[in-house]
This record gives structure tokens, sequence and C-alpha cells, in this order.
């Protein structure tokens, strides 16, 4: 029931509370998640997604896309297989079982839903959040709340946000300020925490303590980057409620860094496996022996053809793919040739016009599926989410591929039924045997 509804909920593109509310006026709905009778009653509460969400994985979504591409691979094998001559080269059938199929490899970011982090925007972030725990944990004590500089760090920025050209000068000027008034509202809610005791900690659940923690770190970095006149540092926090999420650099034409977890993916027949997610920033070069190791794990044989950006095709990854005798069809190192073989030039550009087909991939998982647009906050849901998101498309191959079949057994019987007609010269007449 729970993976009928996530299947609905990323193909309408809608909240956990619109799925529900989809599902409870819905009855094909209904009975595409397992219901037997229409019912007015929601089927469970909207909560129930985030559990799931953080007990799978993408390998669960990963596991049940490879048996169903399974399924496919044995249905065009056995077609094959008749279509064939009767008198078949074993040779050539031992030759498959160890290199066969292509694989098209690539890697993208899926982006977050968070403001485009400044360091401004930051330190304001950390001053209203440190302001409400000190609250909070004074009502939950039932004490006197501290003073702090919440009002004075919001004029500040309210001043700098509405000033048209903000220069250099002025925009370190109000960084310095926020900075100190932050360094001393952090060391007035320590000292409160210290008079009361460290048991009213158990006042504050785990979304508090956590961006408790990633404020501290986050001013820490901040501190750090002003003091020395730089603009980066090592895991540098864009946003204190979801501080996994990392700058990753990309240097594409529209945006140069984007925000989101890094994903390698595999193409295979059309169906896409994500082989890596990272919420660091990484070279894709590292993916290239995971996702052929992948590859022979999922099918039992090495693919036959690797088709990569130019990234991948470093001067050990040839090697390796020299060594497990995998075909790259890709422009060799050094200087270029004066007169290139057209035959290879050839084989190289059908190839990169194939390796397009990961391009589409990306463009109809964020456009159709909104995989740019990522709203669970923790890493293991966000995880979730992104894989969902590749599964649902997948299964929207798998079911075309489906339809597909049923008209081409539609098509044979009618093929069928003209060449009994043609073959009696009239129609076939009914007769009783007794």
């Amino acid at each position: 029931m729970i993976i009928g509804a996530l299947i609905i909920k990323h193909m309408l593109g809608s909240s956990d509370e619109g799925t529900i509310l989809s599902i409870q006026e819905n009855p094909y709905m209904q009975y595409l998640v397992g219901l037997k009778y229409f019912q007015e009653e929601p089927i469970f509460s909207p909560e129930l997604f985030v559990t799931v969400r953080k007990r799978i994985d993408e390998n669960f979504f990963n596991d049940i896309m490879l048996s169903m591409h399974r399924k496919q691979m044995k249905k065009m094998e056995a077609s094959d297989k008749e279509n064939d001559s009767a008198g078949g080269s074993h040779a050539a059938s031992s030759q498959e079982t160890t290199h066969k199929g292509k694989m098209k490899i690539d890697a993208t970011c899926t982006d977050a839903e968070v403001r485009y982090p400044t360091d401004i925007n930051i330190l304001e972030d950390c001053s209203r959040e440190i302001d409400r725990l000190t609250q909070k944990l004074s009502a939950k004590a039932a004490v006197v709340s501290p003073k702090t500089h919440r009002g004075e760090a919001r004029s500040y920025f309210v001043r700098y946000t509405k000033k048209k050209h903000k220069g250099n000068t002025f925009t370190r000027e109000t960084k310095k300020l926020l900075l100190h008034l932050l360094s001393q509202d952090i060391q007035r809610f320590t000292n409160f925490i210290g008079k009361l005791s460290t048991s009213v900690l158990s006042c504050l659940n785990r979304r508090d303590l956590r961006n408790f923690s990633a404020l501290r770190t986050a001013y820490e970095q901040q501190k750090y980057m002003f003091d020395d006149n730089v603009r980066s540092c090592f895991k540098r926090i864009i946003s204190i409620f979801q501080p996994h999420i990392r700058p990753i650099v990309r240097g594409k034409a529209g945006r140069k860094t984007e925000f989101g977890a890094k994903i390698g993916v595999s193409v295979v027949d059309g169906y896409t496996y994500i082989d890596h997610l990272s919420w660091e920033a990484y070279n894709e070069c590292s993916d290239l022996l995971p996702q052929i190791q992948a590859y022979k794990d999922r099918f039992g044989y090495y693919p036959k053809e690797v088709q990569a950006d130019k990234i991948y095709l470093n001067k050990e990854n040839r090697k390796l793919l020299k060594k497990l005798n995998v075909i790259c069809h890709c422009a060799p190192l050094g200087r270029p040739k004066k007169h290139p073989d057209p035959v290879e030039t050839e084989l190289r550009r059908k190839a990169s016009g194939e390796r397009n087909e990961v391009e589409a991939t990306f463009g109809t998982a964020k456009r159709v599926y909104r995989a740019n647009n990522i709203r669970a906050k923790l890493p293991e849901t966000a995880a979730t989410w992104i894989a969902a998101c590749f599964f649902v498309k997948n299964l929207k191959k798998f079911l075309r591929g489906l339809l597909f079949l049923f008209f081409e057994i539609h098509l044979k019987l009618l093929q069928f039924f003209e060449n009994c007609r043609s073959e009696a010269g009239q129609k076939p007449s009914c007769r009783i045997v007794q």
C-alpha cells in the first residue's frame, strides 16, 4: 500500500497531505494501493511517509527495478531465440555471457529546497534559531528568559537587505556586527544551561539539538572565513536546518554551483540505477569501477561497451577498461591526429549521440518528477525521495514496454487470422463434431 502511495505521490508531484487527499477522493488510486472497496476515510496518516522514508533507501528501489528489468530481458531473449535460426553458434553465446550490453554513466546534482546561501542569511538564521531555543528552554523550565540580541541583530539584517548597492566594506561591517551578537547569544545560552542543569536539555527534541549543533558549527566557520578573509572552508554549512547539504560546483552555464546530493547513475536498456549518492562533492571518475562491478553483480556479466563523459576517461580508467575488455569509443589522450580514422570518428560520434540518453534521463527526472526540488529535510529521507523519483520514471518506462507487448500480441493474432483466411480462401465455418 505504501509503495503504491509513493508512486502516486511522485507521479502527481504533490505533497504528503495532498497525496492522501487525492487517494481519498479517487477510486482508481485506491485500487492501485490495494483496497478492494472504496472508502472515504484516509488510508493512513501523512506522517507515515516520513517513517517509511527512514526505513528504506535507494537500494530498495534498485532491487525492485532490477527484478522488473530481468523479467523484460528474459522476454527479449526468448523472442530473439524464436527469430534466430535453429543452428546457432555456441561460441557466440558463450562470448555474450561474459560481455554483453551497453552501460551509459553520468553524474548530476539533485537540488534541495534551500534558500540561496549567503553569509548574512546564515548568520540571520543562526540568530533567529538561538533566540527560539532560549525562549523554549526558559518556558519549559519555568524561569525568566535571559536577554538576547535578537532585536538588534534583526535591525542590522533589515538595514543590510534594504540597501540597494551593497559594497564589500558594508558587507564586512554587517557581518562583523552579526558575528559579535551571535557569539554573545551562544555564550549566554550555554551559561543559561549551566545555571539550570544539563537535565533541562531533555526539554529539547532531536531537531532542536541538531539545529543548535549546526548553528555553533556555522558560527565557527563564518568566524574563520571573516578573520582570514576567505570565502570557503572545509564542509561548509549552507543551511543550519539541513546541515548535511554541501555546495556542489558544477560549472554549468546556468548555475555554476548547486546545492543538494550528487548522484552517479548508470542507464541500461533505458532503466536508470543510482549507483552512488553522496552529500559531499567528489570527482565522478572514481565511480567507473564500482559501476562496472555493480553491472556485473546485477546481470552476471560485464558490459560490452561503456559510454561515458570525458571526465571518466582518465589514464587509469582507460587502463581499467582495457584490462576488463570493455569497449569505450573515446578520443585518445594527447595531441589529436592530423589524419584521424574516419571509421573510429564515426563510432565516437554515434556513441556520443547514444550517451545523450543519460542527459535525457536527468531532464525527465527533474522536470517531470521533481528530482530538482527535494523537500525532505533529513539526509536519509532525502535519499529515499531522490530514489523514488527515478523509480517512478523507470516504472513508467516498464509500463510503456508492457503496453507495447500487448499491441504486439494483438497484431500477431490479427496476422494469424488473416493468414488462415488467405489459406482457406474463405471465412472458416464452424461445424459441430459429434
